[in-house]
């Protein structure tokens, strides 16, 4: 397949993808047309032309179309409608599920050691982390949020007193637990501000 057809090929996904958008979901691409790739905006201004949303792409040079969605670095990035917005919602929801296949294969690979406490504390922090996501999923209750919170907090200071009780120190250990600490509490920290503004 050459470039051409590649491109036609980009453009005909494209034209399909954005055929099911709302008018307000068109405009935001129109209004943020900076940060979107060139075929992305072409498609986007035929389907609002087809739809009398505008006349042709030179209405693009209007000040109203002259947002940037990218102007300015924030920790948390702006999300500007509500269908990207609960499509990033969920893409948090499923990597905290995710998360909770760590404590529970903790609890697995100690069952193989014979060690039925550790079993069992691996596998209880797993169902409790699922069972507290479902409930803020469901919610959206601020008091679910403290839960995880004291919860990763809890099971953080709990993974750094067993590093550092060790007899040798593991660097590695050590940074794998910062990262795995600081990375879902950024990202329930967004998920709260998301929540709020939805």
């Amino acid at each position: 397949m050459d470039n051409s057809e590649q491109e036609t090929s980009r453009e005909m996904s494209l034209f399909e993808k954005y055929s099911e958008y709302t008018d307000e979901q068109i405009f935001v691409i129109l209004k943020n047309h900076k940060d979107y790739q060139e075929l992305a905006v072409d498609v986007a201004v035929k389907i609002a032309t087809d739809r009398n949303l505008i006349n042709s792409k030179q209405d693009l040079l209007a000040p109203g179309f002259q947002s940037s969605m990218s102007t300015k670095r924030t920790l948390f990035p702006e999300v500007r409608n509500e269908f990207h917005r609960n499509r990033l919602i969920g893409s948090i929801f499923r990597f905290m599920y995710l998360l909770s296949v760590l404590p529970l294969t903790y609890g697995v690979l100690n069952y193989s050691k014979g060690e039925i406490n550790q079993t069992m504390l691996g596998i209880g922090v797993s169902l409790l982390w699922v069972f507290l996501c479902v409930m803020l999923k469901k919610t959206k209750n601020t008091f679910a949020f403290i839960l995880l919170f004291v919860l990763l907090f809890g099971v953080s200071v709990m993974t750094g007193y067993n590093i550092f009780k060790r007899e040798i120190f593991q660097v590695i250990d050590f940074i794998m637990l910062v990262v795995g600490t600081l990375l879902p509490f950024y990202l329930m920290l967004y998920l709260k501000k998301l929540i709020q503004k939805s």
